[in-house]
């Protein structure tokens, strides 16, 4: 567990637990939405998503709604991922929040009966004044859990590295070009293979066909 601090006005404050690196496995998670129902990791495996991780989405500037719809604003540029804000907010606040601000495709998440999620995560902020609260902090996974980027902000006022971001986002769109290409390969290669052995039966079977065809002395 690496020591990590965060800078909060004149406050220098330490976070704990196990933040996520790049190439490890997200760990699950069971967290409340705005309905009060329970929303576990598993419900996002259908394809990548970007965990972003607030202190409060009533905060306007420090680690909160400012730092939220710009980052949202710059995520924009891969659709395929599924947002997922989650904070300290009740689940009455969420519902508030997504009535004021729309927040488009982003799914809202109360740590309310999700503790562990604090340290799981590794944004556990543990000295007053912000004590329980987490930290700013930005996750983006592939379909299968994967860790394709994660920072966690040294300062309430900053935001995530857009360069970094794109950086990594850029790198995975080519591995999965790639990968796409293989298995278009590979399936074209089959394809073939498999008409190569039809034809080949076909043969063998025209060859039967007509030696039985042929009269008997």
């Amino acid at each position: 567990m690496k020591p990590f601090r965060l800078l909060y006005g004149e406050e220098i404050l330490p976070i704990i637990g196990d933040f996520p690196e790049i190439g490890s496995h997200l760990p699950s998670f069971m967290l409340v939405d705005d309905q009060f129902s329970d929303v576990a990791l598993g419900q996002f495996s259908n394809g990548p998503k970007a965990i972003i991780t607030l202190l409060s989405l009533d905060e306007t500037q420090h680690g909160g709604m400012r730092l939220l719809r710009d980052t949202l604003r710059f995520l924009e540029r891969w659709p395929q991922l599924q947002i997922v804000v989650i904070s300290v907010d009740s689940p009455s606040t969420l519902r508030r929040i997504h009535k004021e601000h729309g927040l488009p495709r982003t799914i809202l998440l109360s740590t309310l009966r999700g503790r562990d999620f604090h340290k799981h995560f590794g944004v556990l902020i543990t000295e007053y004044p912000l004590a329980g609260y987490t930290a700013p902090a930005l996750i983006i996974a592939d379909a299968g859990n994967t860790v394709l980027y994660s920072e966690r902000l040294r300062d309430t006022l900053d935001d995530f590295s857009h360069h970094a971001i794109q950086e990594n986002m850029s790198t995975w769109e080519m591995a999965q070009a790639e990968a796409l290409r293989a298995a278009q390969q590979a399936a074209a290669a089959a394809q073939a293979e498999a008409e190569v052995i039809e034809r080949g039966e076909k043969a063998v079977a025209d060859a039967t066909e007509a030696q039985s065809d042929k009269p008997t002395r």
